[in-house]
């Protein structure tokens, strides 16, 4: 797990990210992916929510 001013520092990114529309791109895959994995971490995820994020991330 990454510290909270990492964590801070990463939602942040993530955020510009998708406000300038950038979504199509390797940092904001892994970006996404470590923000989703402390959540994963943080809460119980089914594999029925797992396929609904794949489902929600490829309509983008």
């Amino acid at each position: 797990m990454i510290d909270s001013t990492t964590q801070h520092q990463a939602i942040g990114r993530l955020f510009e990210l998708v406000r300038n529309g950038e979504v199509d791109n390797l940092e904001f895959t892994q970006l996404d992916s470590l923000i989703y994995g402390g959540l994963e971490q943080t809460y119980r995820v089914t594999d029925a929510d797992r396929d609904q994020r794949s489902v929600q991330t490829t309509a983008v």
